[in-house]
């Protein structure tokens, strides 16, 4: 599995008020709008190609709080990053998110630190 890139997310309540800041106040730009069922995801990116994702969850039992989430994973083989972040102590927090072009699930672990294991399909 190769690892193509890593990426902040912060949960926020209020997705559209927390693009208006980075995009107004901090120069970054919606690259990504990904249609996941019952979220909210944005991925911003600056002149500079730095991301930030941003995630508001529609799901009733949610608790997140605002603020930072955990890291975005990009990897080249989603079923050999699954693995790879069981063996670290993540397991499926809520189901594996698939279209026709990504596949992605958010992993967690008993220590509270949440991951988003993310595929782009070619």
């Amino acid at each position: 599995m190769k690892v193509t890139g890593y990426y902040p997310i912060f949960y926020t309540d209020n997705i559209e008020a927390e693009i208006k800041r980075l995009t107004e106040d901090l120069g970054f730009f919606v690259k990504h709008r990904p249609n996941i069922v019952m979220l909210d995801y944005a991925v911003l990116e600056n002149e500079s190609k730095n991301r930030v994702d941003l995630v508001c969850s529609h799901f009733p039992a949610d608790s997140f709080k605002n603020g930072f989430l955990g890291m975005r994973v990009n990897v080249d083989d989603f079923d050999e990053g699954v693995s790879y972040f069981n063996k670290q102590g993540y397991t499926l927090f809520g189901e594996r998110h698939e279209t026709g072009s990504f596949v992605a699930a958010l992993l967690t672990r008993n220590d509270g630190t949440y991951t988003v294991l993310f595929q782009h399909k070619k």
